[in-house]
């Protein structure tokens, strides 16, 4: 809960990964790179559960990376993106529904290292989620994916396993 409303915190992603179909996207490729977590959308978000039986709600893409980050299987970038080329076949900008979304920016930006790239044929809610995977399990130095082809285009920053927010290009 956010405090001011009611309701669940606000999710700097929420625009990027709306809608039914990018929900299932997004879990269906989080279930298969996180070994053991079954992940399935819900009305506001995602319920991943692991082979315990236990279950969390994850109402923002932040927490469901949080959630399922320590099980990821591929150790680094090119087995993350590999994985993820799999999972995007078929999906990509026209899938866009908030072309001219871009998260916010980052009080601080650190320099960062490319590590991620959003293609033009690429789909934008899936490399989010490969990147805020990556960022958490594997990479804590500052690094960027970077959406280039879009009405928005933007630069995506993370440190210290965050995602920060957005930096200059």
């Amino acid at each position: 809960m956010c405090g001011a409303c009611g309701g669940p915190p606000a999710d700097w992603a929420g625009p990027l990964v709306s809608g039914h179909r990018r929900r299932w996207a997004i879990a269906r490729f989080a279930g298969a790179v996180c070994k053991g977590v079954l992940v399935r959308p819900v009305p506001q978000g995602w319920l991943a559960s692991g082979s315990t039986g236990g279950a969390r709600v994850a109402p923002t893409l932040d927490r469901l990376l949080d959630h399922v980050a320590r099980f990821l299987v591929p150790a680094g970038w090119d087995e993350l993106e590999a994985s993820l080329r799999d999972h995007e076949h078929g999906t990509g900008q026209d899938d866009d529904v908030h072309p001219g979304y871009r998260p916010p920016v980052a009080p601080h930006p650190p320099k960062a290292v490319t590590v991620m790239s959003v293609p033009y044929d690429g789909a934008l809610h899936l490399r989010l989620a490969a990147f805020g995977l990556g960022v958490r399990a594997f990479d804590r130095r500052a690094v960027a994916l970077d959406a280039l082809d879009r009405a928005a285009p933007f630069r995506l920053l993370a440190a210290d396993g965050r995602i920060v927010g957005t930096g200059p290009m």
